[in-house]
Order: structure tokens, then C-alpha cells, then sequence
């Protein structure tokens, strides 16, 4: 067990350490064309770009809320949600354990330890992972050259069997023990998460779409792409926030698709508005939670 984590940890860190010198190579090489790409961009652009990350936020916090509700019935929803986005700016500190610290301390009244929020964090990250492949199918198609068709329905009817674990229960109930162990509900609430974090890549990857206008790649491509790069993220991140990874993934499936100076482009200016979404979410957050104290003062 040592051995393979010390294994995942050297491939996690190499392969963050190649995307990080990629992207640094390949800014300088066209580090030209990027600013008249960048001139292309209009600022009412940006704003529309700006306010589909923020909407995305919400499916993303309301996943996580449920999965809480699960461990932490007597939370309510809205300061569930509340808390999510409070310590997204968390993310961004090595480990991630400011944002584990802040949820601890705004729940310490419901007594949620460290090993509940992490069950909690597994459950939102696998549903994550999950709902990120099943949207990236069409930018997989789109770079191996497969009709969508070839290659979607067979994922789509796997997910399904996966998410059919509920037939397992009786058959096999060490199946779901094991899953819900590590932090994965009942197939039903897991599939409910499933499809809120789905919602959740589409309406932030939807920024993609609007700064893509002018590249010529098609909406689904660029939506579908950077939710697929965002399995990058989740499970190959090492520093803070998936920097590195998820941009280099989200660079590589663009490159193939559209110009250098295009795809560099979109990917800074992805990563640059997603910083800036946790940022305004995290402060919308916590002056809402700081009216919500004063309001039962």
C-alpha cells in the first residue's frame, strides 16, 4: 500500500512538474500571437464569461451540501451551500486544508470532525470525476475521430450499470459497505450528485464558449473539454488548486482542435477567471454568513 501511494505521489508530481514547463514553454514560443489573441477578447465578453463560472459555482456547492445533509441532517441547505463557498478560496493552500479548517470551524456547532468532511469531499470529488468523463465525451470523440455515437452510448450504458448498485445489495453487501465507507452514498443520491455536478461542469464550462467565440471550435467541443480536463485536476493535482495540471490537460485536448495561440489563450484565461470566481464566491459567502450571525445576535 506504501509503495503504491509513493508511486501515485511520484506520477501525480511528474506529470504536474511536465504540464507546468509545457505551459511555460509553450507561452514563450507564442507568447506574440497571444497578445492578438488576447486583443480579439471584448470586455463584454469577459463579463459574460465572468457570471457563467459564478452560476457554475452553485451546483458545484449545492453536490456538496447533499452529500453534508447525508452525515449532517440538522444542517440546513442554504448554510450548507453557504459553508461550501466560504472555503473555496481554501483550495488554493497547499492540501487544500484551509478549506477543510474553515468548514470545520463553521460546522464545529454540528460537531463535524475531520473524517466526516473528508467523507464528504470523496463522495462530491468521485461524483465529480464521474460527471467529467460523461461530459468530456464529446471532446474524446472530437480528438480520436469516433462518432460521438460509437463511443457515448457504451459509457452511458456503463455508468448506469455502476450507478445500479442498489440490484448489488443483497447479493453482495459488502459492495455498497465498501463504497459508502469511503465516502460514496446509496447509488441514488450518488447518482442524484452525479447529475448536479454534471449541471455544474456544463454551466462553468459555458465560459469557455464565450471565449471561444472567435476560435472557430464548436461550443459542446470547448464546454466538453474543460470539463474532461478537470479529472486532471482532481485526482493528479499537487499544487495548490490543480495549478498546472488541469491547465496543461485543458492546453493539450485545445491544441489539437485549434490554433497554439487560440488554445493558450483560453486556458490562461480559464484558469485566471476560475481564481477570480472562488475569490468573489468566497467573499459573497462570507458576508452571508456574517449577516446570518448578526441576523441570530
Amino acid at each position: 500500500m506504501l509503495n503504491a501511494r509513493l508511486a501515485l505521489t511520484v506520477v501525480r508530481s511528474a506529470l504536474t512538474l511536465v504540464a507546468v514547463v509545457w505551459i511555460a514553454a509553450f507561452f514563450n514560443q507564442h507568447r506574440e500571437k497571444l497578445v492578438l489573441a488576447l486583443a480579439e477578447i471584448d470586455p463584454g465578453e469577459l463579463s459574460s464569461a465572468m457570471l457563467w463560472v459564478l452560476v457554475g459555482l452553485l451546483p458545484g456547492a449545492l453536490a456538496w451540501q447533499r452529500l453534508l445533509a447525508r452525515e449532517l441532517p440538522g444542517v440546513p441547505a442554504a448554510r450548507g451551500i453557504l459553508v461550501y463557498l466560504r472555503s473555496g478560496i481554501g483550495k488554493y493552500t497547499p492540501g487544500g486544508v484551509l478549506a477543510f479548517a474553515i468548514q470545520h470551524r463553521l460546522l464545529q456547532a454540528e460537531k463535524a470532525g475531520s473524517i466526516l468532511l473528508l467523507r464528504v469531499f470523496m463522495g462530491t470529488a468521485l461524483a465529480a470525476c464521474l460527471a467529467a468523463a460523461l461530459i468530456g465525451v464529446p471532446a474524446v470523440c472530437a480528438l480520436i475521430g469516433v462518432n460521438i455515437w460509437v463511443l457515448g452510448v457504451p459509457i452511458v450504458l456503463a455508468t448506469a450499470a455502476v450507478l445500479g448498485l442498489a440490484c448489488w445489495r443483497r447479493q453482495w453487501p459488502v459492495v455498497p459497505r465498501i463504497l459508502e465507507r469511503i465516502g460514496v452514498p446509496a447509488p441514488v443520491p450518488f447518482a442524484a450528485t452525479v447529475a448536479i455536478m454534471a449541471g455544474a461542469w456544463t454551466l462553468t464550462g459555458l465560459h469557455m464558449a464565450v471565449l471561444g467565440l472567435h476560435t472557430g471550435a464548436s461550443a459542446v467541443f470547448l464546454v466538453s473539454a474543460y470539463s474532461f480536463s478537470a479529472i486532471a485536476g482532481i485526482v493528479f493535482a499537487v499544487l495548490p488548486g490543480a495549478v498546472g495540471i488541469r491547465d496543461g490537460a485543458l492546453l493539450a485536448i485545445l491544441s489539437l482542435q485549434m490554433a497554439p495561440a487560440d488554445a493558450l489563450m483560453l486556458a490562461l484565461l480559464s484558469r485566471a477567471l476560475i481564481i477570480a470566481g472562488d475569490v468573489i464566491g468566497t467573499g459573497l459567502a462570507a458576508l452571508a454568513l456574517g449577516r446570518r450571525i448578526n441576523a441570530h445576535t
